[in-house]
């Protein structure tokens, strides 16, 4: 085909053109910015991945909540009924439920990755900021989903929850059955798990991808690579992590305990509030508040604690070591809580 041939097929509406019509009316050229090479290495995909396995939640848990019933009475029973009757229901609570593990992991690895790498920096502040809040709106999430199986492990937790917003005062009244006594807490703890949170998610979400997109990664090297190339690459990691998930959804279905009793205390929370249970195993209640409020408050400070605007400076040593002790007391609390005998914490 000639020059003129090939110009013709373009303008007389060819298969050429159509394609270039599609690109162009879905702005997919934007994709072709350029970004630093080193970001097509998988640690620095982490964030990527994260983001795929919250879409991997969103449609798994938009089909499950076509089942769920959130009354108290009924959020044990409902959960039964998706295990036992809705076709392919164990699979997809599966699914969703080693996808919240993921998400747990690869948010806690970039984070920890990003603090490392001293990506909080100037002008990256921020940034980091917002990343920290969706750590903690992921944390909130997986809670408030354990809570809805209102199986003994759900109650238990809602339980603990209850009994530490009470100790905040009218700061946790909205923890609390009296808040709004036409409502079960189980109910408002679902409106809060698919539309407040998930809301809030989103606005982060998209804040933390404006400011990473024009504030750029932190990186020591020329940005020569598109994007799309990156985002080919992520795509290819991010189905590999859903078909790990599929399978573990079918081969390795997660359980549920009988219909909770209150005022029981028998089990342990989900694995990735063990940090939480070693700290209530040694001062009481108090840790449910605090241990929190330790670790994100120490994340949100980062920033202000570590001011070197010079690129070649050293981190305070102080700083590196502190972040050291959380992270091994991190770990160490949740394989503390597996091992440890179960404890009463609330009298």
């Amino acid at each position: 085909m000639s020059v003129e041939t090939h110009a013709a097929s373009h303008s007389d509406g060819g298969p050429g053109a159509e394609r270039g019509g599609l690109r162009e009316r879905l702005a997919f050229d934007a994709l072709q910015y350029r970004i630093a090479p080193i970001a097509n290495r998988l640690p620095y995909m982490l964030g990527g991945l994260t983001f795929f396995g919250l879409i991997v939640l969103i449609l798994t848990g938009l089909l499950l909540d076509q089942y769920y019933n959130p009354s108290a009475v009924a959020g044990h029973d409902s959960v039964v009924f998706i295990m036992t009757r809705v076709p392919l229901g164990p699979w997809l609570r599966g699914v969703h439920y080693w996808g919240a593990a993921s998400v747990l992991v690869t948010v806690t690895l970039h984070l920890i990755y990003v603090f490392w790498r001293r990506s909080y920096q100037r002008p990256r502040e921020l940034t980091w900021l917002v990343g920290v809040a969706l750590n903690l709106v992921v944390f909130g999430l997986v809670f408030t989903g354990s809570v809805l199986r209102a199986d003994q492990e759900g109650i238990e937790a809602l339980a603990h929850a209850v009994a530490g917003a009470r100790l905040l005062g009218p700061a946790g009244a909205v923890l609390t059955p009296e808040f709004t006594p036409s409502s079960s807490l189980l109910a408002r703890l679902h409106n809060v798990h698919v539309s407040l949170l998930p809301l809030v998610l989103a606005a982060l979400i998209a804040a933390h991808f404006w400011l990473i997109r024009h504030l750029g990664i932190h990186a020591h090297e020329p940005a020569t690579v598109p994007f799309a190339r990156h985002l080919r690459r992520l795509s290819g990691f991010a189905l590999i992590l859903m078909g790990i998930l599929g399978i573990l959804g079918a081969l390795v279905p997660p359980g549920i305990g009988f219909a909770g009793i209150e005022g029981v205390e028998v089990t342990k929370p989900f694995w990735p509030f063990l940090w939480i249970y070693a700290v209530e195993n040694t001062i009481g209640i108090w840790g449910v508040i605090l241990a929190p409020a330790v670790l994100f408050g120490f994340l949100f400070l980062v920033p202000l604690l570590d001011r070197g605007t010079d690129e070649g400076s050293r981190r305070p040593v102080w700083l590196m070591s502190l972040a050291t002790l959380l992270l091994l007391l991190f770990v160490g609390g949740i394989i503390y809580g597996a091992l440890a005998p179960q404890m009463q914490h609330i009298m």
